[in-house]
């Protein structure tokens, strides 16, 4: 499975190991990983609130727009493979 990083590799090979359906091969899952990481770079409101209970509100003083731009960076990392 090379030229995907290694984020989308580890998802890819966590979509083989449950996956019983032999018809699909290294690219499907790859392509399966990458579509599943990247609904994700949208961070819904409990994982916002839950990344700002106590934490990183209080203590570095950030709100929600900082910890969804860091998300996103690491979702965008994580696709391009970085």
């Amino acid at each position: 499975m090379g030229g995907m990083s290694d984020m989308v590799e580890r998802v890819a090979r966590a979509l083989r190991e449950c996956d019983c359906d032999p018809m699909h091969n290294d690219e499907d899952y790859a392509n399966m990983a990458y579509a599943a990481i990247a609904a994700m770079r949208e961070p819904t409101e409990a994982m916002i609130a839950k990344s700002l209970d106590g934490k990183a509100g209080d203590y570095l003083g950030v709100g929600p727009k900082v910890v969804t731009a860091v998300w996103q960076a690491m979702i965008d990392a994580a696709l391009e493979g970085e």
